[in-house]
């Protein structure tokens, strides 16, 4: 055997920890930015009834200038007519509007209404208070560090999306001085990952059965099943009829399957599968792939600062 076949490649413990824990932030954002449980946050912290989807267009509206419907369309990741019926019901309650397109006159754009935009400060300013008290206690450098890693983890997916630039972000007046960087990144981020369609694209790739919504639920029951049907639908912030649905179209592919309750012989449990698991290890083994090729040109030196900050931020979130 060569001397060249004996060598074991070492391995950077400090990027293992770092891209894990990176990817346990972005997987954290992407979960809890779909479902009703969303929904219903967000009518709590703006006083405005959305379906999801009007919701997630209004979303995707406010991270930009006037768009036409195709490149809305495309954003989405729907077809033209689903996206037109979506602005139309986000016209019909004010929120966004239409305008000729100067470059062609046949055709209009859509941006945010003023109230829209009301609409969408509102709602930023509530979720931005859950990353501001997760640190509010932090030494400054710690808060720094954590800033400048998450530009780069910014950069870095807007690469691999291929996704425009990020805006600055509007209304951090009332965020104290040495947290309005952290704050402007961590808008940034979290509004490209809550609007992006990035695990349709990787259950794609990896030829799975299902796409999203699906996963969600799936990775919802590998984690805290198993569970009734009941709190499924609780977990996942949706009905049980709902919940029935989305675990039946699991069970056809046999990525769930239904056990006895131990101390209620006559209700069952819904569980993953051998097959579920594997897909959920197989995503995340993927996407840990993937943003490891993304993040490789980050600095080395400063990978051993930066992992404990991001773990810590991923634990206080997780509270």
């Amino acid at each position: 055997m060569s001397e060249a076949a004996d060598q074991v490649v070492p391995v950077d413990v400090d990027e293992v920890r770092l891209v894990s824990a990176t990817l346990d932030l972005v997987n954290l954002i992407a979960f809890t930015a779909h479902g009703r449980a969303f929904s219903r946050r967000f009518r709590d912290a703006t006083g405005v009834d959305l379906p999801a989807a009007e919701l997630r267009t209004l979303l995707v509206l406010a991270q930009g200038d006037a768009r036409s419907g195709g490149d809305l369309a495309a954003a989405l990741a729907i077809d033209l007519g689903q996206a037109s019926r979506q602005v139309s019901a986000l016209e019909r309650a004010g929120l966004a509007e239409r305008s000729p397109d100067p470059a062609d006159r046949r055709r209009s754009l859509v941006a945010l209404s003023e109230r829209g935009a009301e609409v969408d400060r509102r709602w930023r300013a509530a979720w931005l208070q859950d990353y501001l008290r997760a640190v509010a206690r932090w030494p400054e450098a710690d808060i720094a560090d954590l800033t400048r890693w998450l530009r780069l983890v910014d950069a870095a997916l807007r690469r691999g999306l291929g996704a425009p630039g990020g805006r600055r972000a509007a209304g951090l007046g009332a965020v104290a001085p040495h947290l309005r960087s952290y704050a402007d990144s961590v808008v940034s981020v979290v509004e490209l990952v809550g609007t992006s369609h990035g695990f349709d694209d990787l259950l794609r790739e990896l030829r799975a059965p299902i796409r999203q919504s699906a996963y969600f639920m799936l990775r919802l029951i590998d984690i805290h099943g198993p569970l009734p049907i009941t709190e499924v639908g609780q977990r996942a912030g949706v009905d049980q009829s709902q919940a029935s649905k989305q675990v039946q179209v699991l069970e056809e592919h046999e990525l769930v399957e239904r056990a006895a309750d131990g101390f209620d012989r006559r209700s069952t449990l819904v569980r993953t599968s051998r097959r579920g698991r594997t897909l959920v290890r197989r995503v995340r083994d993927f996407q840990l792939a993937g943003l490891r090729g993304l993040l490789s040109g980050a600095p080395h030196g400063d990978r051993d600062r930066w992992a404990e900050p991001v773990a810590g931020l991923v634990d206080e979130l997780g509270r």
